[in-house]
């Protein structure tokens, strides 16, 4: 079972990494910062909690006159990217990365960017459009009541935007790492790939040179 840098227990101290192919190393900080690697997983997974519980308080129930149509599209797209990113975080937070975690950081990347994107131009779109009033309708009465709601629904949108930002670059921060660190390992891997196939070439190379001799040997 693959071991997971958010969910599991920390790895003990003096307990060897195995990156495979027989290459050890003594501990993960030789590949990247563990606490910083650690921390910075948990403040996405935050920032991406903060988003979801941002969504129902940018879209109330009720009817809003003269609200922007992208403020509502960009919290629908906000719900998917949550249930999304939120599906990926356990493969992204693998303790030794992989090919698979630095894919999945990269989407989550993505779908935070874009989102950021929305939520940007669902700022400018409130902040031009003027007053926003929500309607209420009264039960056994015809009549309407108008609330204007366009500096609540500006403050929370701006809130989301920070929340936004802050989420997309903990989450490139973390690609980043996941990208130095594949590197890392693969570098590694391969130093001692192509150390052990020169050993086994050398050893051929020897085996050929005797056999060449014994023939020499019993044609003399």
């Amino acid at each position: 079972m693959v071991h997971n840098v958010l969910f599991d227990p920390p790895i003990p101290e003096g307990h060897h990494i195995n990156l495979g192919n027989d290459t050890i190393v003594d501990t993960l900080a030789t590949i990247y910062n563990p606490r910083l690697f650690r921390n910075l997983f948990r403040v996405y997974f935050t920032f991406l909690l903060v988003q979801y519980i941002l969504i129902y308080a940018c879209v109330p129930l009720e009817d809003i006159e003269n609200r922007p149509a992208i403020c509502v599209i960009t919290c629908m797209y906000t719900l998917v990217m949550f249930v999304i990113n939120a599906a990926l975080l356990p493969l992204c937070s693998s303790t030794i990365p992989t090919l698979v975690s630095l894919r999945c950081s990269f989407v989550s990347f993505v779908m935070e960017l874009i989102g950021l994107v929305l939520h940007i131009t669902s700022v400018v779109q409130c902040l031009n459009a003027g007053e926003m009033f929500q309607i209420e309708r009264e039960r056994g009465h015809t009549s309407t009541i108008k609330t204007r709601v366009d500096t609540y629904i500006i403050v929370f949108h701006v809130l989301a935007m920070c929340f936004a930002a802050l989420a997309t670059a903990s989450v490139f921060c973390l690609f980043v790492i996941c990208s130095r660190a594949l590197e890392f390992i693969n570098g590694k891997v391969d130093r001692r790939v192509i150390k052990r196939n020169k050993i086994y070439e050398g050893i051929n190379s020897s085996i050929e040179a005797f056999v060449e001799g014994q023939k020499d040997y019993y044609l003399v």
